[in-house]
């Protein structure tokens, strides 16, 4: 071989090995441009955006930031911005709980009152397992402190939520009835660990997860006046399609709370497979839970259970002020991601999903379709019985959806909405465009309506009473409710009953049967109770979390009242 046939044959080795190299570094970034593209809106340097980590086969094969961590010095997010992932938090409790367990330490059938003697004698024993798996009955703590005009933007600790849970005189529901998401169950956990510990959460969490997996830029937020270095501003959109600072003073460990990185949170998915940090406590973590008559709670240890395509799929989403965050594991898959974001309008569970398509390419006959609506009605639709579906729909607390009629045209107008047409696909079906869904009306046999399906909502047909203003004035009055330390000046104004928040806006109560009524804002359910002589003597407001908290009739100083909020 002579010395120019050398460089020949180095060559033909390096284009040998671009030959197989540059296939593969193509198809590695091709679905990276994908998920790039899912944060183009928020990529700017003038809009707050998300950090993203995606974990595959054992390794982070992606993490970027998209937009400002602060819009003020225009600070570019990066896997290193640290965020409040809310309600994310949670798993983490749910560890600490599992391996307290594991260590010999509690048992989830141990009465909460054993460790935390402050809690209310409900009668009936309150387990950690119900704390755990949210079926305790416990209100949940945003829902009753909005009751007492909580400034959302104000300090809420711990110590708030603990004296709120010592004031509540009785339960949404038996423990272990029912599953309903509370957050005050998580907090009374990490006061339940602190006390069997001997040490703050913050502290114990930091010793025995976060340091030992190397988890620098990660701690539970215990004191909201803390300075958090990279931390990521939290921002909700404004009407001009700029951004508004969404103020964040809360420090409730167990439920929310906590400032990760998208580079930490990598370390807490790839261990999450590995299980160096929790043993056995982290397959603990992914034990459903079940209710008193055996049915399964698709919940686990601070995660929620579901099927990401037929598989299995493990996965918690945070909200609060301006963050927003999902955590995403598909075990079978060795896949996971997570989204952190600081800007309140990023969908991260549609997000997540989406990525995951991406990274995982199910295939076409699993990927969701756009569901269009046939417009050939496999029944003629006859515009002479649509009267029948006329009326006024209860969708929840505060939603209502009025039907009306124009013609041969029926109108769908939801609260604080505007009017859209309903096309008929069939004698009892409406596709409406303004929502993108249907709505479905149910009959007995050939009568009204009595009521409708809509995205998996079933919302009963009110028979609305008319009230003269007399009647109206019946309710007029101050209710105090012992549990919230506030007064309720329930008042008339331009011919409604409602109530006037500390802001000065008007709530208006809607009817929606006797004595009951809806809040036009907020999502409250007003029930007005009597007495033998038919006098009004207490109100009792619910939520989407809370039931029947009690509000006493009384008479009190003009000054003391304060309006709901």
């Amino acid at each position: 071989m002579t010395s120019l046939q050398k460089p020949a044959r180095r060559w033909s080795v390096v284009a040998l090995a671009l030959l197989f190299i540059t296939p593969l570094c193509f198809a590695a970034q091709k679905p990276n441009a994908k998920v790039d593209k899912l944060f183009a809106q928020w990529d700017r340097s003038d809009s707050p955006g998300a950090a993203i980590v995606i974990v595959k086969d054992n390794s982070v094969i992606y993490q970027r930031g998209y937009g400002s961590a602060n819009l003020e010095t225009r600070t570019p997010i990066t896997p290193q911005t640290v965020f409040d992932v809310a309600s994310v938090a949670k798993q983490f409790a749910g560890l600490a709980v599992a391996m307290l367990a594991e260590e010999g330490k509690l048992s989830l059938d141990d009465d909460v009152r054993k460790y935390l003697p402050n809690v209310p004698d409900f009668g009936r024993p309150l387990t950690i397992r119900h704390l755990v798996y949210h079926t305790s009955g416990l209100r949940d703590w945003p829902e009753t402190l909005a009751l007492s005009g909580l400034d959302w933007s104000g300090v809420i600790t711990l110590a708030t939520i603990l004296e709120m849970v010592e004031r509540q005189r009785e339960l949404d529901f038996q423990p272990g009835e029912e599953h309903q998401y509370s957050n005050t169950g998580y907090n009374l956990l990490a006061a339940t660990v602190a006390k069997i510990t001997d040490q703050s959460f913050r502290d114990w969490s930091d010793g025995n997860i976060f340091k030992p997996l190397g988890m620098k830029q990660t701690h539970v937020c215990d004191s909201p006046t803390d300075i958090v270095p990279n931390r990521a501003e939290s921002y909700a959109p404004s009407n001009n399609k700029k951004f508004t600072r969404a103020i964040s003073q809360l420090a409730a460990e167990g439920s929310s709370s906590l400032f990760i990185s998208a580079e930490d949170m990598a370390k807490w998915m790839l261990n999450f497979k590995t299980t160096r940090v929790g043993g056995k406590a982290i397959e603990r973590m992914c034990e459903p839970g079940k209710l008193n008559n055996g049915r399964k709670v698709d919940y686990g240890f601070g995660i929620g259970l579901s099927e990401y395509h037929g598989t299995k799929r493990i996965s918690h989403t945070g909200s609060w002020a301006g963050y927003r965050s999902i955590v995403m594991f598909v075990p079978e898959k060795d896949f996971a991601v997570a989204i952190l974001a600081n800007a309140a309008n990023v969908n991260t569970s549609s997000l997540a999903t989406k990525i995951a398509d991406i990274c995982l390419d199910p295939s076409p006959s699993a990927k969701p379709s756009e569901a269009t609506p046939k417009l050939t009605a496999t029944e003629k639709p006859d515009p002479s019985a649509w009267d029948n579906f006329i009326g006024t729909y209860r969708l929840g607390a505060g939603w209502l959806l009025d039907i009306t009629r124009d013609g041969d045209q029926l109108i769908a107008q939801a609260t604080h909405e505007a009017k859209f047409k309903m096309t008929p696909t069939s004698s009892a079906k409406f596709f409406v465009q303004g929502y993108g869904s249907s709505v479905e009306f149910v009959s007995e046999k050939s009568g009204p309506a009595t009521h409708l399906l809509y995205r998996g909502i079933r919302a009963p047909k009110l028979s609305v009473p008319k009230f003269t203003p007399e009647q109206l004035q019946d309710y007029v009055g101050d209710y105090w409710g012992d549990e919230v330390r506030v007064a309720y000046r329930v008042e008339m104004r331009d011919g409604s009953l409602g109530v006037r928040q500390r802001s000065g806006a008007w709530v208006r109560f809607l009817a929606t049967g006797t004595d009951r009524f809806d809040a036009d804002q907020g999502g409250a359910a007003i029930a007005f109770t009597r007495n033998g002589a038919s006098e009004i003597t207490e109100l009792k407001v619910s939520g989407g979390r809370i039931r029947n908290v009690r509000f006493i009739r009384s008479t009190l100083p003009r000054s003391t009242a304060v309006s709901l909020k």
